[in-house]
């Protein structure tokens, strides 16, 4: 008879690959909205900008471009003003006569234009200035660009500037002039063109448009257009000519070139600019770069149409939409390892696809935001979802794993009487003699027993009578259930073979493996069998060497650590409940090991006096103080009830200058502040290491 489709279920191996499957893409879809979210975030806040800055500069610094030598820059510096063969220099005025002779000059080689980076506002002597009106004339309107200069408005409530044209004089012949300003960004770089004013161009735009080969328009609407300006390298990269040496070229040297005149003295007379500017070389190199040469670096954008333009809001938008739903989506499915790996290399790509458009197509965006925050944020966003979920199947599986032997409550039985006439009856354990009761504690007894193939081991009995509630002996059931798989997991935990339970006769059992004899080790003889443990040993030695104590520590802080990991507590670390198994110290008497993060009345005060931290068990850092008042005894060969008090003989000791430092670790395990306790039994095992290490003790005893 065949089953109906609606019947069918899939099959579970289809079943985990759609839960995978939808878990990822769950996963990935919260990653990309974040990542895609704190990208457009940080692209439209105030640091969106300063990353834009960023985004510009970095491709100026590495896209350098060769420069013709179609433009000379003269430059007006303070070498020019010291030269015993002109005029002194006391302000612009004073460079007229220069400017004249300079005119002659440039006329009598065949210059094919020249641009005045100088402000020629007003009046000044009359033979000057004939002198110069005449040079201007004998070069001709349509060869010489003047500067004018802009000034604030002087009203407080009009942010505004009054455009100060040249002196009509020069104007009557020169004709054409533009404004010399610049445009810098709140953080006083100078990235892009200052296009002049509705009314007025600025002085490479008056220039540009007198050049036949300059694809521009003098049009309001064309000088408008945002320019990002092509720097061709750092400062003094297009050829500059100081003042007085312009004289001494050999005749022609200015034939068919364009000259720049401009620069201010480097000692400003007072209430004077600077004529220096910052760049995006400044911010690597220092240097500023001089006002005249950004004027002629503009000229040159719009003479061989190479100035830069930055994508549309809604380009640069959806970059970073798609660029984080991208990463964020992708990186949150790999692991972090691989996924640094990926990260870089779209970093990379990214960087290299902005320095490819910035190169050859003049374009630049603001990649910075991609490439610096969103994917490094994407990463991080990954290794967060990794963590919880690694977090989560650990919770999962240590719960799958105590729940692999029945974790109901224990029911309430009608119990035999284990008592006849005050003796406890022999519990019987399945494939195991029991032989000999060889310790005794609160909650059961521990027995030497032998198996059927004659292997010895330790047989810890719990008895339900001995406790106050059946709750109470469930809970203790319950964390020898949580201890049980992963006591094998780690070689400073005591194995527990085997659990069994025996409802009827009111107990249960663990099989563990069985510590070393006090003096044969694992030549185990029934009728003399001593189980050793440190307790004994110091009764025998008083103490032991630093070397040994550390090594010892060492082993049980790494095991402690691994217990911790497992949200699990011992509750009862002290030197009785610490055994040798082939001579490898190990954490016993597991009968108090509990859950992590018990409080109030959930977390019974138990343990014993002196070893118990002063807040009480049940905490991670409770085990650590517990575990230093062993340290304190086994090394200083003193009472619990003594710390901190040193031993009298410390300075007879050979190894009192390791020991003064195991004590300071001590110190620290014990402290009676949680706050400045160890946090981790890592921590405590990273100082031992340190000891041990610079002082070169051997690593076993």
């Amino acid at each position: 008879m065949r089953r109906s489709k609606l019947n069918q279920r899939p099959a579970p191996a289809q079943m985990n690959l759609k839960t995978r499957s939808a878990n990822n893409f769950r996963r990935g879809m919260i990653g990309a909205a974040l990542t895609v979210l704190a990208g457009l975030c940080l692209w439209t806040f105030p640091i969106g900008q300063s990353l834009a800055h960023l985004s510009y500069d970095l491709p100026s610094v590495f896209t350098s471009r060769f420069v013709s030598d179609e433009v000379v820059i003269v430059q007006m510096d303070e070498a020019s003003s010291r030269d015993p063969g002109l005029e002194p220099f006391s302000g612009p005025i004073s460079f007229r006569p220069w400017h004249a002779r300079l005119l002659d000059r440039l006329q009598a080689d065949g210059c094919k234009m020249v641009v005045f980076d100088v402000f020629m506002k007003g009046r000044g002597s009359p033979e000057t200035d004939k002198e110069l009106v005449r040079a201007l004339k004998g070069f001709g309107r349509s060869q010489v660009v003047l500067a004018a200069d802009r000034t604030p408005v002087p009203h407080p409530t009009i942010r505004d500037y009054m455009i100060l044209p040249p002196w009509s004089n020069f104007v009557a012949v020169a004709s054409h002039w533009g404004i010399a300003a610049v445009d810098p960004d709140n953080d006083g770089v100078i990235r892009r063109h200052y296009p002049g004013t509705d009314l007025d161009p600025s002085l490479p735009w008056a220039a540009a448009i007198l050049a036949p080969e300059a694809p521009l328009t003098n049009t309001p609407a064309s000088r408008q257009t945002e320019r990002w300006l092509r720097y061709y390298g750092p400062s003094r990269t297009i050829r500059p000519l100081s003042y007085y040496l312009a004289f001494d070229q050999t005749n022609g040297y200015f034939r068919d070139k364009i000259v720049f005149v401009g620069g201010k003295s480097l000692t400003p007379q007072v209430l004077e600019e600077v004529d220096e500017f910052r760049t995006p070389f400044t911010r690597w190199n220092g240097q500023y770069t001089p006002g005249v040469e950004i004027m002629a670096t503009t000229f040159l954008n719009l003479l061989h149409g190479d100035w830069l333009t930055r994508l549309s809001a809604a380009k640069e938008s959806l970059l970073v939409l798609l660029a984080g739903f991208i990463f964020g989506y992708g990186l949150n499915l790999v692991r972090p390892l691989a996924g640094v790996g990926l990260a870089l290399a779209g970093m990379l790509a990214v960087g290299a696809l902005a320095l490819w458009l910035f190169w050859h197509s003049n374009v630049w965006f603001s990649w910075v935001v991609i490439a610096g925050l969103q994917i490094p944020g994407a990463w991080t966003c990954s290794v967060v979802a990794h963590t919880m979920r690694a977090y989560r199947e650990q919770e999962k599986l240590e719960k799958e794993l105590s729940t692999r032997v029945p974790s109901q409550e224990l029911p309430q039985p009608v119990f035999a009487e284990p008592l006849v006439q005050g003796v406890r009856s022999c519990p019987v354990v399945p494939d195991h003699d029991l032989l000999r009761c060889i310790g005794k504690g609160a909650y059961g007894e521990v027995w030497l027993a032998r198996n059927v193939i004659g292997t010895y081991h330790a047989v810890k009995i719990v008895y339900h009578n001995d406790f106050s509630t059946t709750a109470s002996y469930a809970r203790e059931f319950k964390g020898i259930q949580r201890y049980m798989p992963i006591s094998l997991n780690h070689a400073g935990l005591v194995h527990i073979l085997h659990t069994g339970r025996n409802d009827e006769a009111g107990y249960y059992y663990c099989i563990m493996e069985a510590g070393d004899d006090e003096l044969a080790g694992q030549s185990i003889n029934p009728e003399t069998y001593s189980p050793r443990n440190l307790a004994k040993d110091l009764r025998k030695r008083g103490k032991i060497p630093v070397d040994e104590c550390v090594s010892m520590t060492l082993t049980l802080a790494d095991a402690l650590d691994f217990l911790h990991q497992h949200r699990l507590i011992h509750r009862d670390i002290k030197p009785s409940n610490i055994i040798f198994v082939n001579a490898v110290p190990k954490l016993a008497d597991i009968g108090l090991v509990t859950d992590m993060g018990g409080t109030g009345k959930t977390m019974t005060y138990i343990g014993t006096d002196g070893y118990i931290a002063p807040e009480g068990p049940g905490t991670a850092a409770a085990d650590i103080y517990s575990l230093g008042k062993v340290m304190y005894e086994a090394s200083m060969g003193r009472d619990r009830e003594q710390f901190p008090e040193l031993p009298t003989s410390l300075a007879d000791r050979t190894d009192s200058a390791a020991l003064v430092q195991l004590n300071s670790i001590i110190l620290k395990a014990c402290e009676e502040n949680v706050g400045k306790r160890y946090q981790s039994a890592s921590e405590l095992r990273a100082d031992l290491l340190d000891l041990q290490r610079r002082f070169a003790l051997p690593p076993k005893a």
